[in-house]
């Protein structure tokens, strides 16, 4: 008797919470659908658009959460279980992927890689780099300290250089394998810098671009980044890779911006940042997008290197089917 007058409350409660999930599964659904609500916002966002755009960035929480409310949801009413692969829906309203390559050697590979403006120590990353070798690596919230460490550590490693660094979060460089040529440094009337470069595979010239937007904590830098985005999208005749700390995720109006001018992203749905916690309640803000002159090789993310975000990396092959005749 004792056993069944302490479960019957208990199943009770449990019932009563059940009852209650279905009105937390109301914002979580419209969580989910926010990419959508974004998109069908004028381009030149207002504060509405600005607004859908930052509340869309946590998808991977909206999936999560739904998935649960569904299953408590369920002990009310079995129907809910039908609803349960509605927690897929990140997947579809992500900004698109280029497509998979086919086996073979890359003909590129880069890393992005933000390195976090209080970090002085190199050596984490030195050491992946080592281990996983880059062609060409973009790195952001680069400062003088890191920097000079970093000089250090690299010795004749990534001889080419093009480095800016800064005390405050928006340094930026390039170290390359590759010779670097028709480098350029584009500065916007607040000071950030957007990077721009050119190497040769083979007789191919690729321009890479490193950049590193304001954080959209203003309808005003909302939009500035998603024109930064939809800028260096539309000068895509020659192949193309923007890569960096973009301050946007895969579901936001800049991704699939990007994308819809040609600019295609390469790495996963995994979160960079922030990294606590093996980034599992992060979000992905860093990204190697590319032109459609590419396909999407093995990517993969980094693992800690000092700072408070992941590095991310993709090994690049040619959508047609020139060879690759250098060594790596």
């Amino acid at each position: 008797m004792t056993v069944t007058s302490m479960s019957m409350p208990s199943t009770s409660r449990f019932r009563r919470l059940a009852g209650h999930a279905r009105w937390l599964a109301i914002p979580c659904a419209f969580g989910l659908l926010l990419p959508l609500l974004g998109r069908s916002s004028p381009i030149a966002a207002n504060t509405l658009t600005w607004l859908l755009d930052l509340a869309a960035h946590w998808q991977s929480l909206y999936a999560l959460f739904w998935f649960v409310l569904c299953l408590l949801c369920a002990a009310h009413a079995r129907r809910w279980l039908l609803l349960t692969p509605f927690a897929l829906l990140p997947l579809l309203t992500a900004s698109g992927s280029l497509p998979k390559a086919d086996d073979g050697k890359p003909a590129l590979v880069i890393v992005a890689a933000n390195v976090y403006v209080g970090n002085r120590d190199p050596a984490p990353l030195i050491a992946w780099l080592r281990a996983h070798p880059a062609d060409v690596v973009v790195l952001t919230e680069l400062s003088e300290p890191y920097l000079e460490a970093l000089s250090n550590a690299l010795g004749s490693d990534y001889r080419y250089r093009e480095l800016h660094p800064r005390t405050s979060p928006f340094g930026i460089g390039i170290v390359s394998r590759l010779p670097l040529r028709e480098v350029s440094v584009i500065e916007d009337a607040q000071g950030i810098q957007t990077l721009v470069a050119e190497v040769a595979i083979d007789t191919q010239p690729v321009r890479i671009v490193a950049a590193h937007p304001m954080p959209p904590h203003a309808p005003e830098w909302h939009n500035r980044r998603d024109a930064l985005l939809r800028t260096i999208a539309s000068d895509s005749d020659t192949p193309l890779i923007l890569a960096g700390d973009l301050n946007a995720t895969p579901w936001s109006t800049a991704l699939t911006g990007a994308a819809r001018d040609g600019l295609l992203r390469t790495t996963s749905l995994a979160p960079t940042w922030p990294h606590r916690g093996r980034g599992v309640f992060g979000i992905p803000i860093d990204h190697l997008l590319a032109s459609r002159h590419w396909r999407r090789g093995a990517a993969s993310r980094g693992p800690d290197i000092g700072s408070d975000h992941f590095p991310v990396r993709i090994a690049l092959h040619w959508a047609d089917d020139r060879s690759v005749d250098r060594s790596q």
